[in-house]
């Protein structure tokens, strides 16, 4: 009986079980090694294993990246309801509610509404004459400011005189004082404060028109009659200004049992001082009906 050559040949099939033979290299019998059975992505830590769930917050930044005009929109819509629900809430929680209901609890004192009215008007009365007194204050003041002025910057067609150095600085002087005082009147009702800024303006622009005075004195031929001109300008526009503030407080006065108060500016030396306000010839009465 012949020997078997000692190796055992792999059955059939043995590829489609996984398992494969292998050799002894001392001439033993073979040995099989099964293959590791397969694993699932998710096991073994590769591409689809899925994503950790980012924070809430990353999550939030995202989506506003992604939102677009009509996202904001209805983000901003939500935004002020939210807003104006609890402002509701608010006011409904602050309105006492007792059984006096929606009227009481907006009820308002009527004693104390009429002293409130009451402390305004006797506030507007004293504004009243200490603006009266302020203008004719401020038109004693200015007259001879505006009549020295006229000769440096005359309408009439005179020649015009070259101012001082001391004049100008006299000039300034007495409408810093005047300005810094009007400043300090008491401001009141949209009435009142017609009357005042437009005083406070007047006297800014008389200001700035003595500045160009000067400006002009010290300039060269080429520049003095374009800074003469502009200081002119501004005189005029001073008084027009001035006039404004003069006719709302003559209507205040009348309103207020004050009667008429006509407190004006004069351009030219012979203008009225009562409503004047144009060249020689011209109409300086106004009407009051």
């Amino acid at each position: 009986m012949a020997r078997g050559t000692g190796v055992r040949q792999p059955a059939r099939g043995a590829g489609r079980t996984g398992a494969r033979p292998a050799a002894s290299r001392t001439g033993g019998g073979t040995r099989t090694t099964s293959s590791p059975a397969r694993t699932r992505p998710s096991d073994r830590g590769g591409a689809g294993r899925p994503e950790p769930r980012p924070p809430a917050r990353v999550r939030a930044r995202r989506w506003l990246q992604g939102t677009g005009p009509r996202g904001w929109a209805l983000l901003v819509a939500a935004l002020v309801a939210v807003a104006v629900l609890v402002t509701v809430l608010v006011v409904a929680l602050t309105r006492g509610g007792g059984d006096d209901g929606a009227e009481g609890a907006f009820a308002v004192d009527p004693a104390r509404v009429a002293e409130l009215e009451a402390a305004e008007e006797a506030r507007d009365a004293e504004n009243l004459v200490a603006s009266i007194e302020h203008a004719r204050h401020l038109q004693d003041e200015l007259v001879p400011v505006l009549h020295e002025l006229h000769a440096v910057l005359p309408v009439d067609g005179t020649t015009a005189a070259t101012p001082t150095a001391d004049q100008v600085a006299g000039w300034r002087g007495t409408l810093d004082a005047l300005t810094a005082e009007t400043q300090s009147l008491a401001s009141g009702s949209s009435e009142h404060n017609i009357v005042r800024n437009g005083m406070l303006t007047s006297v800014e622009l008389l200001g700035d028109a003595v500045d160009a005075v000067d400006l002009a004195r010290e300039a060269d031929a080429a520049t003095a009659p374009e800074l003469v001109a502009l200081a002119g300008e501004l005189r005029t526009r001073a008084v027009d200004t001035w006039g404004i503030a003069a006719i709302q407080l003559d209507l205040r006065a009348t309103s207020g049992g004050q009667g008429h108060v006509h407190v004006f500016l004069p351009v030219h030396p012979t203008d009225s001082l009562d409503g004047g306000l144009d060249v020689p010839g011209g109409e300086g009465d106004h009407d009051h009906g």
